[in-house]
């Protein structure tokens, strides 16, 4: 075993974090609900436009894995303030942001198609991933790193349609001479 509980320490996982009142290190339950709903919210706008170009990720899709990453983010951040540190207990809360990632990574592979035309799939893939990581800023609170990521996404994926740049601006992709889309 990776580490051990003394017995002194208390672990009761079926109340933790569910006082009345926020304790030390403790989420008020609204900053937990905005952060979450943020995280929905904007992954599902990143949705809305892969919902355009025609993807099968959308806009559920998108809120539903940013908000799931920053539950998940929240509730390592929860569990890891809650707990004493004593002799032989470990935690380590950014092993959560591990397994979003590779957990994440799994769902953009499985949106990646390779055949004979080409490659496709890739930017959805990307935003799956990019969306998981505005739910994981979200959910630790770290609100210039959700501005920013969220900032870049939308340029990326919103400005070629408003600009013409990507196509006809109509959801027409174009692919490279190695049939990867533009």
């Amino acid at each position: 075993m990776f580490f051990t509980i003394p017995a002194q320490v208390p672990l009761d996982l079926i109340t933790l974090g569910q006082s009345e009142t926020p304790q030390a290190g403790e989420l008020a339950f609204g900053e937990v609900v905005l952060r979450i709903s943020l995280a929905a919210a904007l992954c599902f706008l990143v949705g809305w436009e892969r919902k355009i170009a025609d993807k099968p990720a959308g806009r559920r899709t998108m809120a539903l894995i940013g908000a799931g990453a920053a539950a998940f983010t929240v509730m390592g951040v929860q569990i890891a303030s809650q707990i004493e540190y004593r002799d032989g207990l470990q935690l380590d809360p950014t092993r959560v942001l591990a397994y979003i990632i590779s957990g994440v990574g799994f769902l953009g592979a499985g949106a990646i198609l390779h055949s004979k035309r080409g490659i496709s799939g890739l930017t959805t893939a990307a935003a799956i991933w990019a969306s998981a990581g505005i739910g994981a800023a979200c959910g630790l609170g770290l609100f210039k790193i959700v501005i920013a990521l969220f900032g870049v996404v939308f340029c990326v994926l919103w400005l070629p349609w408003m600009t013409g740049i990507v196509g006809n601006g109509e959801g027409e992709y174009e692919a490279d001479e190695n049939g990867v889309e533009n």
